[in-house]
């Protein structure tokens, strides 16, 4: 199986947020790009994106709150900027 290189996941998960246009949880975005990576035979494992997830907060291109007892994440307008610009 290949190693998933942080920083194409970190864009892949970006994209997948300005595609949704809404909130996502830990497991929808988990499943999104697993069913990309599958392709590849790549599989992204949950701490690595848990950990990107919470850089791409940390910075302020996600922001995230609680839905019930999950949490979810949602791009923000920065985010949505700094990906378009890739």
């Amino acid at each position: 199986m290949n190693m998933l290189d942080k920083e194409r996941v970190r864009i892949d998960v970006l994209d997948v947020f300005c595609v949704a246009k809404r909130g996502l949880s830990i497991a929808d975005v988990l499943m999104q790009l697993n069913s990309m990576y599958m392709r590849s035979g790549e599989k992204l494992e949950q701490q690595m994106l848990q950990d990107i997830l919470d850089k791409l907060t940390e910075i302020g291109y996600l922001k995230t709150y609680k839905v019930g007892i999950l949490n979810s994440w949602k791009i923000t307008e920065e985010g949505i900027e700094y990906f378009e610009d890739l």
